[in-house]
C-alpha cells in the first residue's frame, strides 16, 4: 500500500468506530463507580452471565471479563494530571484535568484504543463533570465490534429489569393515588 492510501485507510477505520460509536460503548461499559458500588453494595444489579466472568483490579484499572470462550480486558492508563485556576480571586474555579487512554485487548491483542479527559471544575456552587472521548487510536476490526454492545446492552436490560422489579409496588401505588386524584 502507498502511505496515502494507508492514511485513507486508518482514516476510514477511525470514521467507522466513530459511527459506530465504540468510545462511547467502551466508557459504559468501563464505568469504575459503577462497578465499585455493584460489587460492594448491590451485586444483584450486575447482569449475572457478566458477574460470574468479572474480574476487576483493585483501583478499577483493568476489568477482565468473558464472552463464550474469549477473554476482554479494559485498561484505563493515566497519561497525566494538571490543576487550573479560573475566574478572580472572590469566585475562582478550581478545575482538575485527568489525560487518559482506555484500551481493548482480546486474547491479549490491542484492538482499540482512545484518549480520554476527565475534567471536574469545583464551582462555588457545586462541582462540573466534563468526559471527552478523545483521539482514537488504535482499532482493529473483529467480532469483538458486534459482541461488546450486544453484551452492553444486556447488562443495560438486567439493570432495568431488577429496578423495574424492586419499584413495581412503588410504580403501583403512585398509579393507584394517579387514578384516584383524577377520578378514574
Amino acid at each position: 500500500m502507498e502511505p496515502d492510501e494507508i492514511r485513507a485507510e486508518i482514516q476510514r477505520r477511525k470514521q467507522q468506530a466513530i459511527d459506530l460509536r465504540i468510545r462511547e460503548i467502551l466508557w459504559s461499559l468501563y464505568n469504575p463507580h459503577h462497578y465499585a458500588k455493584l460489587l460492594a453494595d448491590d451485586p444483584e444489579l450486575l447482569y449475572p452471565e457478566f458477574r460470574e466472568v468479572l474480574d476487576v483490579s483493585d483501583n478499577f484499572s483493568h476489568i477482565q471479563f468473558r464472552v463464550g470462550d474469549t477473554a476482554y480486558v479494559l485498561t484505563y492508563k493515566k497519561k497525566s494530571e494538571e490543576r487550573q485556576f479560573w475566574g478572580s480571586r472572590r469566585l475562582e474555579d478550581e478545575v482538575d484535568i485527568t489525560h487518559a487512554t482506555l484500551a481493548l485487548e482480546v486474547d491479549g491483542k490491542l484492538v482499540f484504543d482512545f484518549e480520554v479527559r476527565k475534567m471536574v471544575t469545583y464551582t462555588p456552587d457545586c462541582p462540573v463533570f466534563d468526559e471527552t472521548m478523545g483521539e482514537i487510536t488504535s482499532f482493529v476490526e473483529g467480532p469483538w465490534v458486534n459482541v461488546i454492545p450486544e453484551l452492553l446492552g444486556k447488562i443495560r436490560l438486567h439493570e432495568k429489569a431488577v429496578w423495574d422489579r424492586r419499584n413495581a409496588p412503588k410504580i403501583q401505588q403512585r398509579l393507584e393515588e394517579d387514578k384516584k386524584r383524577f377520578g378514574l
